[in-house]
This record gives structure tokens, sequence and C-alpha cells, in this order.
């Protein structure tokens, strides 16, 4: 694994995590807040199918810089900058979680994008009669309540919560976990992304409330003039990101296919056996 710093605007640097694969570029759009590069055995299978990967971090997460609050249609510009340093014509595109929306931007404003994938993606939070969190923790439902009301004290709040995020046990959620996903929780792939779960917090909170700040305001498109083919991956015990939402989602996409697994939540969608099975006609 390479770690870049790719400057995506006039004095503006993006850090991005590559994993060199093959002659077929993917971007992959990490999770919120979760700027972590891919575990080796991620990684291989990955190259197993001749890809490529970049993992652009988005702003003030790491050592990206800070530029403010965005939507996700103008941020677009770092996909295509990133695509054009590393010499590739065309590209596939893969948000995971609060990255999704970043797929989605890519499939619907950028022409060499060719096809993407939405594993364990929010829709659009603007989406009228629709409440994407209604199985969300209270804790969660919180954080977003924070965001839309955007207090002067918010950066104070995110830094209590990260707090809440460092010291807690990242287990402690799975306890009553079937066989299958404790088995997965073993991996070499699932403990890698686990030790890496505070890279988004632990020098600061900036790129998680300007994350969710885009998250929780208009993308800045219409997801219904994407063309390109997209999958939408999710499981049906994901509280995080609601079902429906991804319905909605496949609702609005003409060329889009709606994968439910059946008995798998947020985190256990992005895992090597998934992936595995969809890359093959991706």
């Amino acid at each position: 694994m390479k770690t870049l710093m790719i400057e995506t605007s006039p004095n503006v640097f993006t850090q991005t995590f590559l994993h060199e694969g093959g002659d077929k570029l993917i971007l992959w759009h990490h999770g919120t807040p979760a700027p972590r590069q891919f575990s080796p055995q991620m990684a291989e299978l990955f190259a197993s199918y001749g890809y490529t990967v970049a993992i652009p971090v988005r702003q003030g997460y790491l050592n990206s810089t800070v530029v403010g609050k965005r939507s996700v249609s103008e941020d677009n510009h770092v996909s295509q900058a990133v695509v054009d340093y590393l010499g590739f014509s065309e590209f596939k595109t893969i948000g995971y979680s609060g990255g999704g929306s970043r797929a989605l931007a890519d499939l619907a404003l950028l022409d060499n994008c060719v096809s993407g994938m939405a594993v364990a993606a929010l829709a659009p939070t603007t989406i009228k009669d629709l409440d994407l969190f209604a199985e969300a923790s209270q804790e969660e439902r919180d954080q977003v309540n924070l965001v839309r009301a955007w207090p002067e004290n918010i950066e104070e709040k995110f830094i209590e919560m990260s707090k809440e995020i460092l010291s807690s046990d990242p287990m402690a959620g799975f306890a009553d976990a079937d066989e299958d996903t404790k088995a997965w929780l073993n991996s070499p792939d699932a403990e890698f992304r686990f030790q890496q779960r505070d890279l988004g917090v632990a020098d600061g909170v900036k790129g998680w409330i300007l994350d969710e700040y885009a998250l929780m305001h208009d993308y800045g498109f219409d997801v219904s003039t994407i063309k390109k083919p997209l999958k939408i991956i999710t499981g049906d015990k994901d509280s995080s990101v609601i079902v429906s939402g991804c319905i909605w989602l496949n609702q609005q996409v003409t060329d889009s296919e709606l994968i439910i697994l059946e008995g798998m939540g947020h985190s256990r969608v992005f895992a090597i056996d998934i992936l595995d099975d969809v890359l093959a006609d991706f």
C-alpha cells in the first residue's frame, strides 16, 4: 500500500491510499468517520480481479486539507483529480456507508466513471416522507439532529462524541451475533478494520463534522439522472442505513440492481466474502 498526497485543487491536498493491483481502477469512498486503508486480504481480493484501488481521504481527515462546508457535488472534482493523477482514462466507483454519496456523485457527474457500487450506503437525507434513521440508535439520531441544528459549540459536541468512540469496545455491539458473524469478526480482514476504527477522530473532528454536514444537506445532483450500472448492497439487519432508503435508491436509478443480504448488519456487509461474490460481474 502506498500513501499519496495529491493536489486536487490549488493548494488543497487529498491524502490517498493506493493499493496497486491491476490495470483497472476503482475509487473506494470510505465511511464516516472512517478513512481506512484496505487490509492486505481485501487488497489481494481486488487485485485478483485486476483492480488497483485508490481511497481518497476526504477533507479534514488525517492529512487531507480542510476546505470548509461543501456539498457532495462541490467535492466531486476530487475524484476526477485523483483519477487524472493516476493516469487512468476511466474508473469504477464504490462507496461504503457515508461514502456512498460520493460514489453516486461520480456516477451522476463524471463521464469517465463507467459503473458503481453502493455498499451499506446512505440514500439522500433530503428525501421527503422517508425517515432514513428510523431504526438508528438514539445516539445516532441525536448526532443527526445536532448536525442539522449546527449550534455554535458543534465542535465541542463532536469532541465529546469522539471520546466515546476512542474509549468504546468495538466488539460490544456483536455480543449477540450469529456464528457466521462471529467467524467474520475473527478474520484478519475484520481485525485489521477494527484496529483502524479511531483514525477518523484520533487527530481531531473537523473531517467528521464536515462529512456529516455534506450528508445532511442536498447532494447537489439528482440521483435519478444516473444512467450507468449501479449495484446496491445492503443487509436487512442494518440499523445505521435503513433498507427502505436502499429500496428507494434502486427505484430512482434506471440501471440498478438491489441485493439485500439476509441477517447482515452494517459492518458485516463490507466483507471479503460479500465483495468477492459481487466483483465477479462488476
